[in-house]
């Protein structure tokens, strides 16, 4: 760690522990939206985490998942500064759904590291992570959680103008957003460009370099196929009464970027060149996605049958995603997702309930691109070695669900029931192919693979005390069970975009986990605790092993395995010197072990986070620091990676003369540390940008 890192960051706590003995300023209470009963976060049996406010204005230009890497237990799977995967206790992909007002994106970020969320947070209001029990509600994901985006198009709000604009010097980037609402209907828009990143030092980490042979200079520069740029619009209209209420919502979204890793030449005699089949040169790899989602929600505040209300969401998306290699289109994704949910309420015997049905229906074309054979190549008519056909085939996926969740509270005595039952079938097919040595000239019929179903049941409760004086004691149970998805079942070839062949496994098992947590809460007038302990132990766990012998070939397989870690969370507000402070200080811990004892991969290390807030003069102005350790608890073939300290330090202006106008500044990376995250795929071949200097703009009338 830096002398001056280490030294903010030691400053930064003594200021949160005089807090402690300091209490001048209270800590507001938080509502959980997503949850059935929408209490305050104290007092939801399921572990909560929200980004909201300031927090989140901070964080408008960021993939979804380092927007989120702030708060305990939730990491970004960063791919370059355009694709940032949240995870949630050290895992992401198909085991957490990252969603959009409690139904799917429609993207298929879940099939690739390298794929982004088809999201922009320019109109969310707020960012709820659920974990435990309440996650039943959108899927099996007890063992590990939810993300839910929620916009504010969703919500019937009075008449609003909202204008944005903003710059960063790091990469270039500009900013533009807008936001209108007038008698029920909304419009908004977002674009966003950025070149590529400067980063501090060498692409390569130090450990990636030294396993190569190689060295590389010190020196800062630009991280080449790092450019990305997105853009999109919003309508919304809000029709009928407080009783009865019909919402639509139509999101286009369109993201253009690169795939960092790629184009990298190796140093050799310029002759090389000469032998086609001697050497390769990955082809700078790029993503061009469109999005467009219809959302309708209709929502009845009254009695219907058993249910005191009901409410039934729709949504339709289509997705077109081009993986371009060079100039070239390599792969085409086309996917059609259609979700329904629908839910009622009821009170039953002291509980409160909520009872529905989920249908998710996705059919997903892939198409790889076909190639003229040149001087070289062979001509059997298969897909070159270095693998232009598609790693996943086009396969369809059907979901029907039930759910079940229920809370009381008696004598002091919180209690969280959820239950949830999905029949799953999901199927895959081949393209056709043509056999040369066939002398009738005739064409092999389409392959397709049988259907492969699942039948899967999550069950959860929760149990807390109240203890008094603001003390909460409880945890949670869960037994839960997920079906392999269409990847791990049935890629099978080279996913060019990462760097690999992946080969799936249709006979793969159910992964199944028993999951339990223990935590501590405790509020004060002016601060709040947050403690909790879990532990996952998993059967069948479904993970991607490299094949022995080879470079870049790996299988879905699967072992038991076991996840525990410790988060914890303190806010408060004191004075110091005079001065009203908000202070946040934050721990996170985890580790991740196969049953044959080696380490799963990609755990995040632990972590501590400080944020400070105080007004100087007519300026709020906060410091956010946060230490990780180095990580040495490696999987097969896993490299180390250095720990960090990052300092990020912000001031925002209120001008009198002009109301609704927000001026701020900010510094990320403010000493221009070597940032490299264990979780991301990328972590050797590319480090977090260098120091950024921003300013944003943002007008409210």
């Amino acid at each position: 760690m830096k002398p001056i890192s280490r030294a903010l960051l030691l400053g930064a706590t003594l200021s949160s522990t005089i807090a402690l003995s300091a209490h001048s300023q209270s800590v507001d209470e938080v509502i959980v939206l997503s949850t059935p009963s929408q209490k305050p976060a104290n007092e939801v049996i399921s572990t909560t985490e929200i980004l909201s406010g300031d927090a989140l204005q901070a964080a408008l230009d960021k993939p979804i998942g380092d927007a989120l890497s702030s708060l305990p237990g939730v990491d970004s799977a960063g791919y370059g500064p355009a694709v940032g995967q949240p995870l949630i206790r050290g895992l992401g992909g198909y085991r957490v759904d990252t969603m959009g007002d409690g139904m799917s994106l429609g993207d298929i970020a879940a099939t690739g590291g390298d794929h982004a969320n088809a999201l922009s947070l320019f109109d969310t209001n707020r960012i709820e992570v659920l974990k435990g029990p309440a996650a039943l509600r959108y899927g099996a994901f007890a063992a590990t959680g939810v993300v839910n985006n929620l916009n504010r198009h969703m919500e019937n709000g009075e008449d609003a103008t909202d204008v944005l604009f903003g710059f960063g010097d790091n990469a270039g980037e500009t900013m533009t957003a807008f936001f209108a609402r007038r008698d029920g209907y909304a419009l908004s828009g977002f674009a966003q460009d950025a070149d590529a990143i400067t980063i501090p030092t060498h692409a390569e980490s130090a450990r990636q370099l030294a396993s190569e042979g190689e060295t590389d200079e010190d020196t800062e520069q630009e991280a080449e196929n790092t450019q990305n740029e997105s853009r999109g619009f919003t309508v919304s209209g809000h029709f009928g009464d407080d009783e009865t209420n019909l919402s639509l919502m139509l999101i286009s979204h369109e993201m253009d970027y690169g795939v960092p890793g790629h184009a990298h030449e190796e140093e050799g005699d310029s002759d090389s060149d000469d032998d086609d089949d001697e050497e390769h040169h990955d082809e700078a790899v790029s993503i061009d996605l469109e999005k467009q989602t219809v959302h309708a929600r209709l929502t009845h505040n009254g009695a219907v049958g058993p249910f005191s209300s009901v409410r039934t969401d729709l949504s339709l998306s289509t997705l077109e995603q081009d993986e371009f290699e060079g100039d070239e289109i390599g792969l085409a994704f086309e996917q059609d997702t259609l979700h329904l949910r629908a839910e009622g309420t009821a009170t039953l015997n002291g509980w409160q309930t909520l009872t529905g049905f989920e249908m998710r229906d996705i059919e997903l074309t892939t198409e790889a691109a076909e190639h003229d054979e040149e001087e070289g190549g062979d001509d059997d008519g298969d897909d070159d070695e270095h693998g232009h056909g598609a790693y996943l085939p086009s396969t369809e996926r059907s979901q029907f669900g039930l759910f079940f969740f229920a809370e009381r509270e008696r004598n002091g005595w919180l209690t969280e029931l959820a239950a949830r039952f999905d029949s799953i079938e999901q199927e895959a097919e081949h393209e056709e192919h043509h056999d040369e040595d066939d002398d009738d000239g005739d064409e092999e019929e389409e392959e397709h693979h049988g259907a492969v179903e699942h039948d899967i049941t999550n069950l959860s409760v929760g149990l807390a005390r109240k203890m008094g004086n603001g003390l909460l004691l409880g945890g949670s149970v869960s037994s839960t069970e997920r079906a392999p998805s269409q990847v791990e079942l049935f890629a099978e070839g080279r996913h060019a975009a990462a760097r690999r062949e992946e080969f799936g496994d249709d006979e793969l098992d159910t992964e199944s986990a028993l999951a339990m947590e223990l935590y501590l809460r405790k509020s004060w007038e002016t601060a709040r605790l947050r403690v909790a302990f879990f532990q996952n132990d998993y059967s069948d766990f479904i993970y991607l092993k490299k094949r022995s012998g080879t470079e870049d070939e790996f299988d879905y397989t699967q072992q038991d395995a076991e996840l525990s870690g410790f988060e914890a969370e303190y806010q408060t507000g004191f004075t110091l010197a005079g001065r009203m402070v908000d202070a946040t200080l934050s721990y996170a811990s985890l580790s991740g072990e196969l049953d044959n004892g080696g380490n799963l991969p990609a755990m995040p290390p632990q972590k501590i986070g400080v944020s400070l807030a105080t007004n100087i003069g007519p300026a709020m102005v906060s410091l956010d620091i946060e230490n990780a350790d180095d990580q040495t608890d490696t999987a097969t073939d896993e490299l180390a990676t250095d720990g960090y300290t990052s300092v990020d330090l912000s001031a925002s202006w209120q001008p009198e003369a002009y109301e609704g106008l927000t001026i701020t500044g900010a510094i990320r990376n403010l000493t221009d540390e070597e940032i490299r995250h264990h979780s991301s795929p990328v972590k050797d071949l590319l480090p977090e940008a260098g120091q950024d200097i921003r300013v944003t703009a943002r007008y409210r009338f």
